[in-house]
């Protein structure tokens, strides 16, 4: 067990003063993956003295016998690999003279007993030492424990990288404030281009007390603004596309179901598998979509209005008002600048249509990024000329929310605009 002097002080300033010295002298170290790319950078205390709740997590802190006092480790990371900030705790029990003689700490929400491979407190030379998983930060007080979520471990480190966007607890909702479907997809892709494959060594040592250690109540003042700080960085340096234009027939409507009525509208037609939820899911991604499509505006009302798809377009542009059809530069040159964007935006907005002459070739010619849809065999299926070779092809709607998202991340790994050479 270790020891140092008991805390005698018992003045607010003295007091506080007293705890964190005592939180340093006992603060524990951490072993990190070789490789781990986030380790933390601050540390709140909180020292109990008697049972209830825990100030920086709300679980319940019992007081076993022999427990004379608890400190609480709040720690923070900017980062999880799987979502913006991230807080785990470490809770030493102390007896009557202030020695260790338990270790709690966070896994993946819970609060654990950590003990050594001998049963006894995991002690690295005198030193309280805990292992932190791979991305993760969950503790445990051996390598073997690390080993029972090794393919856990692996897949969120990979595949399953930024799948969080912005982590939002609610002790901190309010003060951090609205954080938008765009923030969460920034956050995503910045995470999802630093995947790593962690290795299970663990020679990477953080000593807690050399960490910016303060009070429980300081680290949850800066908290809100440290995560705006954060976020505000990655909106910055973290490349998006700006807009994904969209065509209606053959792209989300199947035109081979269209009823038209005597004057040449369509009154009914069913989409095409998955075109709905396509939309819903780039919704709720942040992305802004505009309708550029070639036809009578009442038709396009009656349709995707009828299929609950017109009102997730912030922009339409139809031919019949615009009085010029596909491929004709207005067309998309409205688009741009209904969503307000200039020319120069063009390589960070794409156009999905399934026409290569009047969709493909269109967006083309402005360094618009095309995306042909081949679900059709309605129009040609072979370009006519090196303006209506698509960049990107998907087979169905439900390609797309992939395609994009492959898309930002290369663009975050390129730091450009996806107009790659």
């Amino acid at each position: 067990m270790q020891s140092i002097a008991q805390v005698t002080d018992t003045s607010p300033a003295s007091s506080s003063a007293a705890q964190l010295a005592l939180a340093r002298d006992l603060a524990p170290v951490i072993l990190f993956s070789d490789n781990e790319p986030f380790l933390p950078s601050r540390v709140g205390v909180s020292v109990l003295d008697a049972p209830g709740p825990s100030p920086s997590t709300g679980l319940d802190i019992a007081f076993e016998s022999g427990v004379h006092r608890i400190i609480e480790y709040a720690i923070w990371w900017d980062w999880d690999v799987q979502h913006l900030y991230e807080l785990e705790h470490i809770w030493l029990m102390l007896d009557a003279a202030d020695r260790i003689v338990a270790v709690e700490a966070s896994s993946h929400g819970g609060k654990f007993a950590m003990t050594g491979s001998d049963g006894g407190l995991p002690l690295v030379d005198g030193r309280i030492t805990l292992i932190s998983t791979p991305g993760k930060h969950a503790f445990t007080a051996t390598v073997a424990g690390q080993d029972k979520a090794r393919e856990q471990t692996e897949l969120c480190c990979g595949e399953l990288a930024g799948r969080g966007g912005v982590l939002i607890n609610d002790m901190f909702r309010t003060a951090i404030g609205p954080v938008t479907a765009e923030d969460h997809r920034a956050v995503k892709r910045y995470l999802q281009a630093r995947p790593f494959a962690p290795v299970f060594r663990f020679g990477q040592a953080v000593d807690l007390a050399e960490l910016d250690v303060c009070t429980w109540p300081e680290l949850a003042s800066w908290i809100p603004g440290r995560v705006r700080d954060v976020l505000a960085q990655v909106r910055a340096e973290q490349p998006l596309l700006k807009a994904v234009l969209l065509d209606s027939g053959d792209t989300l409507v199947d035109e081979g179901s269209e009823v038209l009525d005597a004057d040449g509208y369509v009154t009914g037609a069913e989409l095409i598998p998955g075109a709905l939820e396509m939309v819903e899911a780039l919704a709720a991604e942040g992305y802004r979509l505009a309708l550029v499509a070639d036809g009578h505006v009442r038709s396009f009302e009656t349709v995707l209005g009828g299929h609950g798809i017109y009102p997730h377009f912030e922009v339409k542009v139809i031919s019949e008002t615009e009085r010029c059809q596909k491929p004709d530069r207005r067309m998309f040159e409205k688009a741009l600048r209904g969503l307000g964007l200039e020319a120069t935006d063009a390589g960070a907005v794409v156009m999905v249509g399934n026409h290569l002459e009047r969709d493909i070739g269109g967006a083309n010619r402005l360094g618009i990024v095309s995306i042909w849809q081949s679900w059709s065999h309605r129009r040609s299926r072979v370009p006519a000329s090196a303006d209506e070779v698509p960049r990107f092809t998907i087979r169905s709607p439900g390609e797309l929310p992939g395609l994009l998202a492959e898309i930002e991340r290369q663009m975050a790994r390129n730091g450009h605009n996806p107009g790659l050479t």
